[in-house]
């Protein structure tokens, strides 16, 4: 009895390896592209913000700093930059080089743009999920926010004053709450999602624009997750 030949008809051995790494290669680099999806970049789909862990800038430090775009790391002994603020020193930051530290093993530092609002999460709350709650740092007491679709440049609604609630939590966080007032905005909430933005009015500086959506679920977090929701 014969052996049957297992290889594919017109293929060597060599030809089947090569073509074999191949596809491990494409498979591999478009799983790289996938997970270096940017926070800012991605949706949220709606977490309590009393009780989501929000990794800010005591627990990741360098992330936010390569995240946000008013955050920078600069390298020892270089002076903070006129314009920006100390916000932490960083030890053994491989980018830097370690023979010049500020003191001790601390060879960076991270600093950010002054009056610059920060977002660190972002959802949707209310039993409808029809608001949006907004977690960061550095918001002006009067701050607003602006919103616009996910594909357009013209903004589709500002809430500011009354129209929206503001207070700093138990954990010095600040936090914005607001309910959408518009069928447009309701519409794009629960399709498309929709790109926010904080200002700061006196120092004219926003955060890096947020994406959130609307959760195709009943939301159990009331109230904007601990905050009366203002009614339009």
């Amino acid at each position: 009895m014969s052996k049957k030949n297992l290889l594919p008809k017109g293929l060597t051995i060599y030809e089947i390896i090569k073509k074999s790494k191949l596809i491990f290669t494409s498979v591999f680099f478009l799983y790289s592209i996938i997970s270096c999806q940017t926070e800012e970049e991605s949706i949220n789909d709606g977490l309590d913000p009393q009780n989501i862990e929000i990794r800010d800038i005591e627990v990741d430090k360098e992330q936010l700093a390569r995240s946000s775009s008013s955050y920078t790391i600069i390298c020892a002994p270089q002076p903070v930059p006129p314009g920006f603020e100390l916000v932490d020193y960083l030890s053994n930051y491989v980018a830097c080089s370690s023979f010049f530290t500020y003191f001790l093993d601390y060879n960076a530092a991270i600093v950010r743009e002054i009056g610059v609002p920060i977002i660190f999460n972002a959802g949707a709350g209310c039993d409808d999920n029809n608001c949006i709650w907004i977690v960061g740092n550095n918001f002006e007491e009067n701050a607003y926010v602006d919103i616009r679709t996910t594909t357009g440049e013209t903004i589709i609604g500002t809430y500011r004053g009354a129209n929206r609630v503001q207070y700093v939590d138990d954990r010095g966080r600040d936090v914005i709450t607001l309910r959408l007032s518009s069928d447009l905005e309701k519409n794009e909430f629960a399709n498309r999602g929709l790109r926010i933005w904080v200002v700061n009015p006196i120092a004219r500086k926003w955060a890096d624009g947020r994406t959130v959506r609307r959760p195709n679920r009943t939301n159990p977090n009331d109230n904007c997750g601990g905050a009366d929701c203002v009614e339009p």
